[in-house]
């Protein structure tokens, strides 16, 4: 006996889009003033985790110009969240930049 499932209405929901993936990330980014430090750094790593990957799969195609700004950028994130007590200003506006810059890659 073979069972076949179907569901003719359904569609198969699309992956997040590079955009959706970048708004979760600003999200997180805004939610860092009212969390505790703990969750804070939790925060700081998951964004700068993301961060790190997009911009590992950006380089290639950045151009030279913008390649280099990419990883400067990245290692002023890496170094905020390096600190012993990150601050999260800083953090924020070094994050912003990232993602507006693989934003506009």
């Amino acid at each position: 006996m073979q069972l076949t499932y179907s569901n003719p209405g359904s569609e198969v929901p699309r992956p997040p889009s590079l955009a959706d993936k970048l708004a979760t990330i600003r999200q997180m980014v805004a939610s860092l003033e009212t969390a505790t430090i703990a969750g804070q750094r939790h925060l700081m790593t998951k964004v700068l985790d993301f961060v790190d990957g997009q911009v590992a799969r950006t380089i290639a195609g950045a151009g030279r110009g913008n390649g280099h700004m990419l990883l400067q950028q990245l290692t002023l994130l890496r170094n905020e969240t390096g600190r012993p007590l990150p601050s999260v200003p800083a953090f924020g506006e070094r994050a912003e930049t990232l993602i507006a810059l693989l934003a506009a890659a």
